[in-house]
């Protein structure tokens, strides 16, 4: 954190304060924290935490007189629908897994019936929730009764049949493909001018798959998968911002993305209008953020944590920036995230 909070100052950003809180603390002490946030002057706010973490908070939040607050989220919370429900996020923004539909997968959720849910433990208690039936055939300890055979889960409005917004879910769907391919290496040979040869009696070690997967290089979905000499993928992210309907409703838009494989000044694009909290000045479709500042985003890493960096005007840039705990991952920069919104902030928020 010493490293972020460095690197904000060089930016010349004023870091009023840094709290941590988790769920697990007394209450008393997330009311205190609640209350630096609202008696503070910093109008922009960095939150590294977990939703559940983020929902404790914003529950104590809720309610009370607070002053637009532009919020920055970090990837475990910025695309939380549970948070939907708190006006006060209105503007958001963060950057997040980029999502994506995976063909087929919704006809393949709705399509299942009693008699294959019933064969698998998860999908059973599932069903049995989402209808307050039993498929056990008789009274269960809830006390539901039979499913009758009517229940259809194309009647359902819930996470599990919306499959618009997958983002882990695809992340898991393209490392099956990933593995199926360093496989497919292993077993196969793919020679010019030759038919293929798959040797399925092969056995295959999990050190033969990890060395594979380093040189696997295609593209499903509309995605490239593929690894560096660290076994890293390409870094890209989505730009994502909670803005108001017409009706009233909050939705999560795409504004913008970060792909460290596009060619210089492409790598991080604003592509549509971004919302700011407090009905704030929009920033114009098409905009670039300079390469030299678009590193690959921060996210920390750990449960049940949290962070908070307000920007404002009480503290002067002569002042020690305040220190908390942190956990960051070994492979990004601390100040990188900030760094790519920093300019676009500069010009709207002050």
């Amino acid at each position: 954190m010493t490293a972020f909070l460095q690197a904000a100052r060089a930016e010349g950003i004023c870091v009023e304060y840094s709290e941590a809180v988790y769920k697990t603390n007394p209450r008393e002490k997330v009311q205190r924290v609640a209350e630096v946030i609202r008696r503070s002057t910093a109008r922009v706010i960095v939150a590294f935490i977990s939703s559940r973490d983020f929902l404790f908070l914003m529950s104590e939040l809720e309610g009370k007189a607070l002053a637009p607050l532009q919020w920055i989220g970090s990837e475990a919370w910025i695309t939380g629908h549970k948070m939907l429900r708190f006006p006060q996020l209105a503007g958001a923004i963060g950057f997040s897994i980029s999502h994506s539909v995976i063909p087929g997968l919704r006809d393949f959720l709705l399509d299942l019936g009693p008699e294959q849910v019933s064969r698998s433990p998860v999908l059973t208690e599932f069903w049995e929730s989402a209808f307050g039936c039993s498929l056990g055939g008789g009274q269960t300890t809830a006390g539901r009764k039979p499913c009758d055979g009517k229940q259809n889960l194309r009647d359902l409005q819930n996470p599990y049949t919306d499959t618009s917004q997958l983002r882990i879910s695809n992340m898991v769907y393209k490392a099956g493909y990933a593995i199926a391919h360093a496989m497919h290496s292993i077993i196969c040979t793919d020679e010019p001018n030759t038919p293929p040869y798959c040797n399925t009696s092969i056995r295959v070690e999990p050190q033969q798959v990890t060395e594979h997967l380093r040189k696997v290089n295609f593209s499903r979905n509309g995605y490239k998968v593929s690894f560096d000499a660290n076994g890293d993928p390409v870094a890209t992210y989505e730009l994502v911002n909670w803005q108001v309907t017409r009706d009233g409703r909050m939705e999560f838009v795409t504004v913008g993305y970060y792909d460290a494989s596009a060619p210089d000044g492409q790598v991080f694009i604003v592509n549509k209008n971004i919302t700011w909290a407090g009905s704030q000045p929009k920033l114009g479709i098409g905009s670039a953020v300079n390469s030299s500042l678009a590193k690959p985003p921060l996210f920390l890493s750990g449960r049940s944590y949290l962070l908070y960096f307000g920007y404002g005007s009480r503290f002067s840039g002569d002042q020690p920036a305040p220190t908390g705990p942190t956990r960051a991952t070994p492979h990004h920069p601390a100040p990188s995230s900030f760094r790519q919104l920093q300019p676009v902030l500069s010009n709207n928020l002050r």
